[in-house]
């Protein structure tokens, strides 16, 4: 009974402190949506201008990389890399949980070698940010077979040629994240089928930053952003590999 009060209480606290400090989650939320919009504005045209053509695709990812060290900075979130062990040679499969919108551009922050995301048909709709998904980034039409088909064919290729590929197994952002959601089995059929390592990444954090940009009183606050980066695993059944990699990113999330 005791325990049960206590813990009631310290909850009701929280929803006061939450209630009292929204104006500032507010205020937070629309610096980082400024902050966001408003760079990437402003390194457009070096964008449009790398990504005329497949000979500056790797001058756009190292502008990718700046542009994510200058959100870190103007977010005031200071970055905290935990490494199990190195990176593996490219080309490798990238897993990670999606707890934040800031997820993709912050993993700029963490793997140094050349990649290429796969992310939902959406975001070729994006003001600006769908340029990437019309280049080097590969959008998944998931209601249409055909696309579908079409962009795990290109995820292909993009190994062949050496590339890294970064995908969301989860597919969406969960509602109650940090929990994750059970993982599709793409990337590992994709890294089975290539015999290419998978790196697993878990952001630790990151929904504390920016959750979801339209709940504007939602807790979202600068954090030292805090990754930790798995030993790669490897191995030629899927299923076992999604399995293992969805334990290994659960057990560095938060209790």
């Amino acid at each position: 009974m005791g325990i049960a009060y206590f813990a009631d209480s310290l909850l009701q606290m929280k929803k006061a402190i939450d209630i009292v400090l929204s104006p500032v989650y507010f205020v937070y939320k629309l610096w980082v949506g400024a902050m966001f919009w408003l760079t990437l504005v402003l390194l457009y045209p070096l964008f449009a201008l790398f990504l005329r053509h497949p000979s500056g695709y790797a001058a756009a990812f190292r502008l990718k990389r700046f542009w994510s060290w200058l959100l870190c900075t103007l977010f005031f979130c200071p970055i905290r890399r935990t490494f199990k062990a190195e990176l593996p040679p490219a080309p490798f499969v990238v897993v990670s949980n999606h707890c934040s919108y800031l997820d993709t551009v912050f993993m700029y922050r963490i793997i140094r070698p050349y990649f290429v995301f796969m992310g939902k048909g959406e975001l070729l709709r994006w003001p600006l940010f769908g340029k990437f998904f019309r280049t080097t980034d590969i959008a998944v039409e998931r209601q249409s077979l055909r696309g579908s088909f079409g962009a795990w064919q290109r995820a292909a290729e993009a190994i062949d040629r050496g590339h890294c590929v970064a995908i969301y197994p989860e597919g969406t952002i969960p509602e109650d994240t940090p929990n994750m959601l059970p993982f599709k089995n793409g990337a590992f059929k994709l890294a089975a089928e290539k015999g290419v390592p998978v790196v697993c990444v878990t952001w630790r954090n990151n929904h504390k930053i920016l959750k979801e940009p339209t709940r504007f009183f939602e807790f979202s606050l600068p954090q030292i952003i805090d990754v930790v980066v798995h030993a790669p695993i490897s191995g030629t059944d899927s299923a076992q590999l999604r399995a293992q990699a969805h334990q290994l990113i659960q057990s560095e999330l938060p209790q």
